[in-house]
């Protein structure tokens, strides 16, 4: 009679291992392959799009490259009509032609910006932006300042178009491209240039 009763409670027992044996089947590599493969495209284009500012590639070539192929990440909004990027980008020629403009804008102010960097008054920051910095010239000359804070919000607009459009198009996180940005700036940077980097685990100031 015991065993009569038992036996319900046993099959419950056995579908329960059953079923997380299943969970455990199907729990699969291929996200992390996918965020890996990714990742490195990114890594790509941010290195890419920092060489054609800085007047060692085609612009062009860059924007035809990104948009080559949609990333692994946003197939699925892609399938989807009328719906997030299908929306916001179906009309490629748009974020072509905002992201072409805003490449040709950092290429055209690329030598004023090198000169901030090199004097200490902009800074590259984790974000993947420039930060402006006190120094002794922008505290004695006002207009100079003035001038360094404007090149530098010209300068970080056309940065958040390009980490905008690709995050969408590729189908990531806006996070993961501004920390590949935000690597790509760190080695183009010129000597000396004040960069925010992770130490201890914390994020300081330090020049390079």
């Amino acid at each position: 009679m015991r065993l009569r009763h038992s036996m319900p409670l046993l099959m419950l027992a056995g579908l329960v291992l059953l079923g997380a044996t299943c969970r455990h089947e199907v729990v699969t590599p291929e996200p992390i392959k996918i965020e890996i493969t990714i990742r490195q495209e990114i890594h790509h284009y941010t290195h890419a799009a920092n060489d054609a500012v800085a007047g060692k590639g085609d612009i062009g070539s860059v924007v035809d490259d990104i948009f080559s192929e949609p990333g692994p990440g946003s197939s699925i909004l892609h399938e989807i009509e009328g719906l997030f990027i299908g929306t916001a980008y179906a009309d490629n020629g748009d974020a072509r032609a905002r992201l072409t403009a805003a490449l040709e804008g950092r290429k055209a102010r690329y030598p004023t910006v090198q000169k901030h960097l090199k004097d200490g008054s902009a800074g590259e920051n984790r974000r993947g932006l420039l930060s402006f910095r006190a120094t002794a010239k922008t505290r004695s000359d006002a207009a100079y300042a003035t001038a360094v804070k404007k090149t530098i919000a010209a300068e970080n607009a056309d940065r958040e178009t390009f980490i905008s459009i690709v995050a969408a198009y590729k189908g990531i996180a806006v996070s993961v491209v501004r920390e590949e940005q935000h690597k790509a700036n760190v080695a183009a940077a010129p000597a000396g240039a004040w960069v925010e980097v992770k130490q201890g685990g914390k994020w300081v100031w330090s020049q390079k």
